[in-house]
């Protein structure tokens, strides 16, 4: 090695070129610099990783120190009239040749960090890792992770482990939208062995069901490295495993980073012990919106005869879809006679008492349409939900039921008749085989206007399966589907059909109007 570096420096001498450029980096190679530096600490032997990287370095050399002499002549002011163009031609030519030189000395270096690994060679590996072109791979992570503690502290090797622990997160999370809560906890424990807090949250999470104790040694290395979401989560673990006085800590912790559920659990735990204190957490519960503490809250307020503050706060739960704020919202303004708004709150819940109230209303026709169907059926459903005494309600409907689905089926029949006579007065009857033969009867046709004998005559085939022979139609084409008012001649067309040579008679019509039935007002 040692002859290859002076057979290496004696040759850099004989080409006039030292080991780095002796002019300072232009701007726009300065990233270079420590490429630079370290390259003529390998040449010169301060340090070296193997001879093909010692190559490329001289070779990375050369290109830079061309590189930088065109730059150079950029900027000195000395350059003729005309040269300027091809100057920054070759400048952009030999950076481009820069740039895939470095490449190839990046990967040279990358391969001898790779053979240090093989050899647990930790000198050449540490020198290989901190060249700048030397792209931070897993074989990388894998082998600083073997020696530890040696690099934990190492930014490369930190930057890594953050960047592999946030992938592992985006897996995990991608398997708990499939469903895959198994493959989710295997992911987001790796990543949380890599030092991911969310990670050991997340891990937390999917431990409670199954295995309390290792949820709690999960929350806790959260909770210790900053995620205030594992507090509450390990106040509620401590409560349930029976250790109360730990619970209220992490409890205390959360409620003091405003988290409304856990000031709700301590009004829980402080209600029996001390009750103003318990009220005062409600209150800040209720207050960060949380819809347990504002119905609690609500309830208080009642019976403390502050209705207002009270409504205010369970029409916000009942905003928040909170079923007993509803229910109670909508007893409330049912015993006001408030009606409208009851039903409109009473909606939202699905209560024995929900049903009976909403039935009654349908009923009566108080703040809804009258329905006695729809009434018939929530008397029903508060009935089957437990609600005492309702069978003599559903029997008082259905006998109301009856007697509306009567008075429908009059209304239908009237109007059925209504239309009829309409009908009649506007565009006559429909015509029947005995009634077409009398004169200057009107009736109804519908039918398909075809086959013009003459000039506005057709013969009409009527829907009801009669043909009918129509006069003197104005505005009527072939084929045109027709409803019409025609009056009756009394008299027959002889038509002969050029497919059958017998002649066929068709009782004649002419033409009033084009039959538009109007409804009669009621």
């Amino acid at each position: 090695m040692r002859l290859y570096l002076l057979s290496l420096m004696a040759l850099l001498l004989l080409s006039g070129c030292g080991s780095a450029p002796e002019a300072n980096l232009a701007p726009k190679l300065s990233h270079y610099a420590t490429a630079q530096q370290q390259c003529s600490d390998f040449i010169e032997g301060k340090s070296e990783l193997t001879g093909e990287v010692e190559k490329e370095c001289e070779l990375f050399l050369k290109r830079l120190d061309k590189a930088n002499t065109t730059a150079n002549k950029l900027t000195s002011g000395k350059l003729k009239k005309g040269e300027t163009k091809e100057i920054k031609i070759r400048y952009s030519r030999e950076r481009n040749k820069l740039k895939q030189q470095y490449g190839k000395l990046s990967k040279s270096v990358q391969l001898a960090t790779l053979d240090a690994i093989e050899r647990d060679d930790t000198n050449t590996f540490t020198q290989g890792i901190a060249f700048p072109g030397n792209k931070f791979i897993a074989a990388y992570y894998t082998y600083m992770k073997s020696k530890a503690p040696q690099f934990d502290k190492d930014q490369q090797y930190l930057d890594f482990t953050r960047q592999e622990s946030e992938k592992l997160m985006l897996k995990g999370q991608h398997y708990l939208k499939q469903g895959k809560q198994k493959k989710a906890l295997k992911v987001f424990e790796k990543a949380a062995e890599m030092g991911n807090p969310q990670a050991a949250h997340s891990t937390g999470l999917l431990y409670e069901k199954n295995d309390a104790k290792q949820a709690i040694v999960w929350h806790n290395i959260a909770a210790e490295n900053g995620i205030k979401a594992s507090y509450l989560n390990l106040g509620r673990l401590y409560e349930v495993s029976g250790k109360k006085e730990v619970a209220l800590k992490w409890y205390l912790k959360a409620a003091k980073q405003d988290s409304p559920k856990a000031q709700y659990r301590l009004y829980s735990l402080y209600l029996k012990s001390d009750k103003a204190k318990a009220i005062s957490w409600l209150k800040k519960s209720s207050g960060n919106g949380y819809t347990h503490a504002q119905y609690e809250y609500a309830l208080i307020l009642m019976s403390e005869d502050k209705p207002a503050k009270a409504i205010d706060l369970l029409r916000q739960a009942s905003q928040n879809n909170y079923p007993q704020a509803s229910n109670y919202l909508g007893e409330y303004y049912y015993d006001h006679q408030l009606f409208e708004r009851a039903f409109s709150q009473l909606k939202q819940t699905e209560s024995a008492n929900s049903f009976y109230l909403r039935a009654k209303m349908l009923e009566e026709g108080a703040g809804t349409a009258q329905d006695y169907s729809l009434a018939y059926t929530f008397y029903t459903r508060a009935d089957a939900l437990g609600k005492k005494g309702v069978k003599k309600d559903m029997q008082r409907v259905d006998a109301l039921l009856n007697k509306e689905q009567q008075r429908v089926a009059a209304d239908m029949k009237k109007k059925q008749a209504d239309k009829f006579a309409s009908m009649l007065k506007q565009c006559g009857a429909m015509p029947t085989v005995s009634s077409i033969k009398k004169r200057d009867k009107r009736f109804h046709i519908i039918g398909t206007a075809s086959a013009p004998v003459e000039r506005q005559s057709f013969i009409i085939y009527g829907d009801d399966g009669e043909d009918y022979y129509l006069l003197k139609a104005k505005g009527i084409q072939e084929d045109d589907k027709v409803d019409i008012s025609v009056m009756s001649t009394g008299s027959t067309a002889t038509l002969n059909s050029a497919e059958d040579e017998d002649a066929v008679e068709i009782y004649q019509f002419t033409f009033i109007k084009e039959c538009v039935i109007e409804e009669e007002e009621q």
